[in-house]
């Protein structure tokens, strides 16, 4: 069993928005993304070989090793980054991006098999960042949201992002899957019965957009494998409400779960007569332990 972490600045799901076709405004959250240093699997390996061997008097054991490296968050990385603009219809759901496999390289023209990374345990996974750039049609002006009586702002809305997990993702026979659901040529609406889970966005949401609300947000979602807020606490309900994130995602059971070899992808999904789902951006860093 993992002990809990705190919940201190875990779900940073407040960046200041952006206006579709016009000029990026502050993003600071963002910003500090793009900015930040991503250890690479030499980088982590080098810090391991000198806590193991090179601290005096005879080096620390492996387990102090692996606290201190956890603690640091100091874990390899790979990114997947949506290459375009998609515009998500009523009733029609697409699969945007996936990610690599997890501890594995991603195929290329070089390697078209990919080949195995170093990595820690089973379940190496440690934490997942989803950063997505999107809106629906809009219908609300931003003076509707400024009062004190204004809705909350992911009330109502019917476009959003769901995350799945796909096993095996390493495996030829999954690849060609994948490469189906991926093909952006797959835009045939589908009928969805009341009963239908995929009808309406669920606890179980990756990140649902602001209700009728044209101008773009960036969400930022991080998954962590020591996230511990049951889905029926007060405080899930807050998060669920002010951020637009299921509830059913803050427990870090997902993280923690992911085999090597897994890939996520990410879904967007609209529905409804009149409601779009413009996805403007989206990326995933995934990180695990070496």
């Amino acid at each position: 069993m993992f002990p809990r972490r705190p919940y201190i600045g875990r779900h940073p799901l407040r960046p200041a928005p952006t206006r579709r076709n016009d000029p990026l405004e502050e993003d600071p959250e963002s910003q500090q993304l793009e900015s930040q240093f991503y250890p690479s699997i030499f980088d982590v390996l080098k810090v391991r070989h000198l806590l193991l061997w090179k601290t005096k008097p005879e080096g620390l054991p492996a387990e102090v090793v692996d606290m201190i490296v956890d603690a640091a968050e100091y874990w390899a990385s790979t990114k997947a980054k949506l290459d375009d603009s998609r515009r998500i219809q009523k009733d029609v759901d697409q699969a945007v991006l996936c990610t690599s496999p997890l501890c594995y390289t991603e195929n290329t023209p070089d390697t078209p098999t990919p080949k195995l990374l170093p990595h820690r345990t089973m379940h190496p996974c440690r934490k997942i960042v989803f950063s997505i750039l999107s809106h629906d049609q809009g219908g609300y002006s931003e003076s509707r949201l400024a009062g004190p009586d204004h809705p909350p702002a992911y009330e109502g809305t019917y476009t959003w992002f769901d995350a799945e997990v796909v096993h095996n993702a390493h495996e030829p026979s999954q690849k060609s899957a994948i490469d189906e659901m991926l093909d952006p040529s797959n835009k045939s609406p589908r009928h969805y019965a009341p009963d239908d889970p995929l009808l309406l966005p669920r606890g179980n949401a990756l990140q649902r957009n602001r209700a009728r609300m044209s101008r773009a947000k960036r969400h930022i979602i991080n998954w962590h494998y020591l996230d511990d807020i049951a889905s029926d606490s007060s405080e899930a309900g807050d998060i669920e409400r002010d951020s637009g994130r299921g509830r059913d995602t803050l427990n870090g059971k997902k993280v923690r779960e992911m085999e090597i070899g897994d890939s996520v992808v990410i879904w967007a999904r609209a529905r409804f007569p009149g409601w779009v789902n413009y996805v403007d951006e989206v990326s995933v860093r995934v990180y695990w332990a070496i």
